[in-house]
């Protein structure tokens, strides 16, 4: 089944994982090390739901078991690390 929205939610994680990414040098510059950790996870966990949005875009065939295992793991703890 194609979705029409189908771009919108990679671009929009695509520019999620830019924009969190923004402000980092500034936070490294002050040493905010709390800061700058969850920044970083942010990212990550934007560009794993955006790499997912594009190689799973209109079916669920798993192609890669090792990639899916691993990303299901980091999405279930940045699930259970929400503040």
């Amino acid at each position: 089944m194609y979705d029409i929205t189908y771009p919108l939610f990679p671009i929009a994680s695509a520019l999620g994982f830019v924009l969190v990414l923004i402000p980092l040098p500034w936070h490294l510059e002050a040493w905010n090390s709390g800061t700058c950790y969850y920044m970083i996870w942010v990212a990550l966990a934007c560009l794993n739901q955006f790499i997912n949005s594009v190689v799973w875009a209109n079916d669920a065939i798993n192609r890669a078991q090792i990639w899916c295992d691993i990303c299901e793991t980091f999405r279930a703890s940045t699930l259970m690390n929400r503040g």
